[in-house]
């Protein structure tokens, strides 16, 4: 790690919580130099205006994200992108939620869905607002209420403030993942995507 990305973990008071950003900063060191074919020590970061980290001098985008035990690292080279992951927990107020994150419309098609489906589609929903204000580098000040989506499975963007384009510049996968919500936002040109599973080094 870099001298500030060390000094940024012994900001962490909780140990658990010191290791976990440690070993997500290597991981990440790892996976871009692989794309680059670097050394991990050689890869230089910097924030955007809104604190976005990106890599400096390389034409390799990256976002990533953790919830629990899980960690999402996407990697493009199309241009900006964002990616979410949550573990999926029941016992939240979601209405609560809802009500402030979600447009009128997709909150009212969530409501109106069967109750047994309301818990998945919530966060298939979250996912994507997040994804999607991460890929535009504004993450929640750009008004999750404000970044709209089709309510059922595999559903795309239906609306997003006019700042950041049109709804069709984007596009949104939902990623299969076993117990949590994930979804990865792009712009929308023709991509392949890959999946890998990361191992930590013993």
């Amino acid at each position: 790690m870099s001298d500030q990305e060390r000094q940024r973990s012994e900001t962490y008071k909780c140990p658990e919580r010191r290791q976990r950003f440690v070993v997500v900063q290597s991981l990440l060191r790892r996976t871009l130099a692989g794309y680059l074919d670097v050394e991990p020590q050689e890869l230089v970061f910097e924030l955007g205006e809104y604190g976005k980290p990106a890599l400096v001098g390389a034409t390799l985008y990256f976002n990533i994200s953790h919830s629990g035990d899980h960690l999402l690292i996407a990697v493009s080279d199309l241009g900006e992108l964002g990616v979410d992951v949550e573990k999926v927990r029941s016992g939240r107020n979601l209405h609560a939620l809802a009500g402030r994150c979600f447009s009128a419309r997709e909150y009212w098609e969530w409501v109106a869905l069967p109750a047994d489906q309301q818990l998945p589609a919530f966060y298939r929903l979250w996912v994507k607002k997040e994804a999607f204000v991460k890929a535009v580098g504004r993450g929640i000040a750009a008004g999750l209420e404000l970044c709209e989506f089709a309510v059922e499975p595999g559903g795309q963007i239906a609306a997003i403030p006019i700042e950041f384009g049109v709804a069709g510049d984007w596009t949104v996968a939902e990623l299969p993942l076993a117990d949590v919500a994930a979804a990865l936002v792009v712009p929308n040109k023709p991509y392949v995507l890959s999946c890998r599973k990361l191992e930590l080094e013993a």
